[in-house]
């Protein structure tokens, strides 16, 4: 019922655009765009794959200035702020949070994977598009991604001179400001320099006076990019990018559901307690609003550093192309587990790590019968983790270190067959092969006497804890085949088929040397069909599919709180399941100057069969059973039905003056977001409503911008804090409504 009036919301809104613009006489078209999911420059409706695009444009005008933002402008995906990794999930596949292995969901910015998830917590910088590439990505890209790809493409230096500056001033305490310099340095190099500020004072209230809102954040992005092209036989770039983001505010989680009276709390061993806050911290709240309870001096920081040389030479039959990438990152994250303005418990998550990668592809030149493309990668990451806890109540300091050396090479081909010029077969093989050692702490982390210090936590004891780590090693190599079939009807017209078998190694948990199989999980493997149309004329533009996506062993990591007491840990059960699902794309002009814009997703994503899960509190498993049966429950963030609808229009007006306004409303059925199954755990669906108008002229802009203007709260992250106290849930508040004024001029 509350999807229906949403919908009916949605509907009566959009009446009211369609109406307001009836006087509207600025001619606009549908553009078709240009991407490179298969290594090539393509339209977009030429490619086999189901892909949503963000253009470099409408992330601008939407203020889409992180990674997180993606979510609320492509239903199917969620992205998520996690405390020991970012959570991505994509047609309901993700692995969670969990610092013991990269996401399902591979990042990727200009070809280059990022292997951490932390990577690109920081600002997005002069993109010129981003694609989200639905279903396993296991033939194009370097390194494999069985759950789908997020690949951010930047701009490049342009011949003609640019200059640019842009910024913006809205809601939260919110200010940005980029500037953008492009042109010819010389005959033979061309450079593009691009800088970014952007600071937030947040929208979560502290009602400890002393705190900060969430999230206090502010920081800088620079890229530097340069081309050498004076051999037309090869072209050389150099990439350069450096990011900065300090933040004062942890993770800003929030109580919700508390107890009354703040029954249930245990001082001796707590993790998250109603009682803490409601006895000792000042304005403590229970309840799910923009108002939460925590401790000042929670910094924390994320500084990023990239090196990426890429050198394309042609050859008279052949483009060979080698990409070489170094990427360095040093992260600290804080936070509370008392989830009060009370000093009580207190942890940080700090991580360093480094990445080498080389790729090098040769691609042959399209012949009338066939084009070929053989490929090899290899990536080095080395990641140095540590968890550091401390706890006031009967004082108590752990360090949890893990260390992951990473090496994976993989060697790659793709064969496409021309068998007439309305067929096209394409035919892949991936050969992988995954090493990883590991250094884990022994038990539940290396205990040493200290003295509470807030949120600075780092221990003396952090080198004794190097030194008493646990080795461990473990190995494993795949061979994935995929297969494409392309029918042109005609020349604006395709249909589609494909098949790819996607895998992700197993490995070990962060901690788990103690337990009997050492903490060790399986290896994750997908079947993944799909069948597509994609289809345009001078009016629309339109992609359809259906996918069907079989997952052996999908990989879900649970935080566990064990029923005895003790030091809460993360574990990974490899849960079979089924994906399946029908996406829509389509662009259609309505008049000459409105365009309308529809992506949709309904999705069935369920477990086919998990015995033993995670019980909530005050439920019991079955007699004799070990855990829950969750068999056919729905996966996490997989809600049912995801879409976007989008108005768009251009008006000239008198002097030369353009006006551009749209409106747009996303919308999502429920949602799980913890592996318990708790009821309070569901997020309830919503909508969200955005507009905007710009007035610009010549080589200026203004524009005002409303986000979530409905004001909705919602959640991407709901979870309960203790299961043997169940005295409530913790969340992270997204943000609410905002208003903006965005400038830009052009030089």
């Amino acid at each position: 019922m509350k999807t229906t009036k949403n919908l009916l919301k949605q509907g009566f809104l959009a009446s009211i655009l369609i109406f307001s613009f009836s006087n509207i006489y600025a001619q606009q078209s549908i553009e078709e765009v240009v991407v490179t999911a298969t290594l090539t420059e393509q339209s977009e409706l030429d490619t086999p794959i189901s892909i949503d695009i963000l253009d470099g444009d409408t992330m601008v005008e939407n203020n889409i200035m992180t990674m997180f933002d993606i979510s609320d402008r492509t239903p199917g995906i969620t992205i998520a702020k996690g405390t020991l990794s970012n959570k991505i999930y994509m047609r309901g596949v993700g692995s969670g949070g969990n610092q013991a292995f990269d996401q399902s969901v591979g990042q990727f910015v200009d070809g280059v994977y990022q292997g951490r998830s932390w990577t690109l917590q920081g600002t997005l910088l002069d993109m010129e598009r981003v694609e989200i590439l639905k279903g396993p990505q296991t033939t194009y890209f370097g390194n494999n991604s069985i759950g789908g790809a997020v690949s951010f493409i930047t701009k490049v230096p342009t011949d003609e001179s640019e200059s640019s500056i842009s910024g913006t001033v809205g809601s939260h305490g919110e200010k940005t400001f980029t500037a953008i310099q492009s042109g010819r340095i010389s005959d033979s190099m061309k450079a593009r320099f691009a800088f970014s500020y952007h600071a937030m004072d947040g929208w979560l209230k502290n009602t400890n006076p002393a705190g900060d809102n969430f999230p206090n954040k502010d920081g800088f992005n620079l890229r530097s990019t340069f081309v050498w092209d004076s051999n037309e036989n090869m072209e050389a770039k150099l990439k350069i990018d450096i990011g900065r983001l300090d933040t004062a505010s942890g993770m800003g989680w929030q109580h919700t559901n508390c107890f009354a009276d703040g029954s249930g709390a245990n001082l001796t061993f707590v993790i998250s307690d109603c009682r803490i806050g409601l006895e000792q911290a000042p304005g403590f709240e229970g309840a799910f609003d923009d108002r939460f309870s925590a401790s000042e001096k929670q910094y924390g920081f994320l500084d990023s550093d990239q090196v990426v040389l890429e050198i394309k030479r042609t050859m008279p039959n052949h483009e060979l192309v080698l990409i070489t990438s170094n990427q360095e990152y040093d992260s600290s994250v804080p936070g509370e587990s008392d989830q009060s303005a009370a000093p009580f418990f207190h942890w940080r998550i700090k991580e360093e790590s480094s990445q080498f990668s080389q790729e090098i592809r040769l691609t042959s030149n399209a012949t009338d019968k066939s084009q070929y493309m053989i490929g090899a990668y290899y990536q080095s990451t080395d990641t140095m983790n540590y968890t550091n806890l401390a706890r006031w109540i009967i004082p108590l300091a752990i360090t949890r270190p893990l260390n992951i050396d990473n090496k994976t090479l993989s060697l790659f081909a793709t064969m496409t067959f021309f068998v007439s010029e309305q067929l096209h077969v394409t035919a892949g093989l991936r050969r992988t092969e995954v090493d990883k050692d590991y250094m884990r702490p022994p038990g539940g982390g290396t205990n040493g006497p200290h003295g509470f210090a807030d949120f600075k936590l780092d221990f003396a004891h952090e080198a004794d804890a190097l030194a008493s780590l646990v080795p461990d090693t473990y190995g494993e190599n795949a061979t994935l085949p995929s297969l494409m079939v392309q029918y042109f009807s005609d020349e604006n017209s395709m249909i589609y088929a494909s098949y790819s078998d996607g895998f992700k190694s197993g490995g070990y948990e962060a901690l788990g040397v103690y337990k009997a199989n050492r903490g060790s999980y399986g290896s994750e493997a997908v079947d993944a069909y799909e069948f597509g149309y994609k289809t345009s004329n001078d009016k629309m533009k339109m992609s359809a599919n259906y996918f069907h996506s079989e997952y052996d062993g999908n990989q879900l990591s649970q935080y566990v709180y064990p029923d005895t007491g003790g030091v809460p840990y993360t574990t990974t059960s490899n849960i079979p399941s089924t994906n399946k699902g029908f996406e829509l794309e389509l662009s259609y002009l309505l008049t000459d100057s409105i365009i309308a814009d529809l992506s949709f997703t309904t999705l069935d994503a369920t477990y086919d069969s998990y015995e033993g899960g995670t019980c909530a509190a005050g439920v019991s498993p079955p007699a004799g059973a070990v855990g829950c049966d969750y068999s056919g429950r729905t996966l996490l963030h997989a809600p049912e039905n995801t879409g976007l609808f989008t108005l768009s229009s251009e008006d000239e007006m008198s002097n030369g003056m353009m006006m551009n306004s749209s409106i747009s409303v996303y919308w999502t059925d429920d949602q799980w977001h913890n592996t318990d199954y708790n009821v309070n755990s569901q997020e309830e669906g919503f909508s969200k409503v955005d507009a905007r108008v710009e007035f610009s002229k010549d080589d200026w802009y203004v524009a005002i911008l409303g986000k979530n203007l409905t004001d909705e709260y919602t959640s991407s992250w709901n979870q309960q804090t203790a299961y043997t106290l169940g005295t409530g849930q913790f969340a992270i508040l997204e943000r609410t409504r905002s208003i903006a004024v965005q400038f830009g001029k052009n030089f």
